[in-house]
């Protein structure tokens, strides 16, 4: 390939993780792709006008026409069309914060997911087959506004069913600790389904420092429930707590990206790292499989890929041009004084089936939630 291949990037900001667009570039550089990058900034990722005259500059102006962009949900279909309609080639990365309805399938949009919502959907058949009785929820008044209970719910059954819900208000009660333990404690809840993110996790966290909820009833949580005070507290007095989702950082079966990626940066991948790095994968591969650069050669090679990656085998479903990959349930353990470690305790096998249910249900007419991507405000 020619050395000058141009590559389209567009990338959101958020107040509550500032360093997501740093992070996403880094796992995307981490491939040393021979490419040159062109980066836009989409601002919280809900415009899609937005979107699409980023694309319209880079396309016109630069004549790119492969793009990376990590995207939210918000009217995000129209900016797929544009794509698909302008022979534009299109790899999207998203957190799956939301329910996918009607999110079908379009040539040359190939989208990969860290799977949020479809890790709880998973959690719920995990709680089913458990036979637990009731299940309370615990989230912030800016979470609540996705698609996790809603992913959640799909699978619960009658007998495993919500007792009840906790949600903090946008402006916190002064006794809002003692509140959280009465509304859970009220319930006596076989398992607390529980996810904050950014400063609300933080905010989260203090309360159970005062209440010692976590200590009562075992908790499962998205990967962003975890911050520097939880795990303080969890040192102090562990519990059981548990993560689902499709990567944990220290999971041992991925070592050699967490260490590659510190070793290179000093840091230790984030999330939005593990997306971009994937990204980056796929793009090393199909330039190297497609026999030119024209869109249908490199559609055919994206068709046929399946290389490893850090959460398994990278593949697209021919049905949803989407990745598949299996979620896990992670036990926190305290290895030592200094050093927490999260062991994988389940695997959750995926079989494609929330995707493939939900991008052929039809949006409720009056679905509420937030129109930012999530984490990005």
């Amino acid at each position: 390939m020619d050395n000058e291949i141009k590559i389209g990037i567009l990338i959101p900001k958020s107040q509550q993780y500032p360093g997501l667009d740093k992070d996403f570039m880094r796992g995307l550089k981490l491939n040393a792709l021979n490419v040159k990058f062109f980066v836009e900034s989409i601002g919280i990722g809900a415009d899609e006008n937005m979107i699409i005259e980023k694309i319209q500059k880079m396309n016109f102006q630069e004549d790119i026409s492969i793009i990376i962009g990590f995207f939210g949900h918000y009217n995000i279909t129209e900016v797929y069309n544009y794509a698909s309609k302008n022979d534009i080639l299109l790899l999207a990365a998203d957190l799956g914060a939301t329910v996918p309805y009607e999110a079908k399938a379009q040539k040359g949009v190939y989208i990969n997911s860290f799977g949020l919502s479809e890790s709880c959907f998973h959690l719920g058949i995990y709680f089913s087959n458990k036979n637990y009785q009731k299940i309370v929820t615990s989230t912030s008044f800016y979470d609540s506004g996705y698609g996790m209970l809603t992913a959640i719910e799909q699978a619960l059954t009658e007998n495993t069913a919500f007792s009840g819900h906790y949600i903090t208000p946008f402006l916190p009660r002064e006794n809002e600790a003692l509140y959280m333990d009465y509304t859970i404690s009220n319930h006596q809840p076989d398992a607390v389904f529980a996810f904050y993110s950014g400063l609300y996790a933080e905010e989260n966290a203090n309360f159970m420092t005062q209440n010692k909820i976590t200590q009562k009833y075992p908790f499962y949580v998205t990967p962003f429930f975890i911050n520097d005070k939880i795990l303080e507290e969890y040192k102090s007095n562990p519990y059981n707590l548990y993560v689902v989702s499709s990567w944990m950082q220290n999971d041992t079966e991925t070592l050699d990206f967490t260490n590659e990626y510190f070793n290179t940066y000093s840091e230790n991948p984030s999330v939005f790292s593990i997306l971009g790095y994937e990204n980056g994968l796929i793009l090393k591969s199909i330039l190297h499989n497609a026999s030119n650069f024209t869109k249908n050669s490199l559609i055919d090679a994206i068709t046929e890929l399946n290389i490893a990656g850090p959460r398994g085998t990278i593949r697209f479903d021919k049905e949803t041009n989407r990745t598949i990959f299996n979620h896990h349930i992670y036990e926190i353990n305290l290895d030592s004084p200094d050093n927490i470690s999260f062991k994988k305790i389940e695997t959750l096998i995926n079989d494609g089936h929330f995707i493939k249910a939900f991008t052929s249900t039809t949006r409720p007419e009056k679905l509420g939630g937030w129109q930012n991507a999530y984490l990005c405000h």
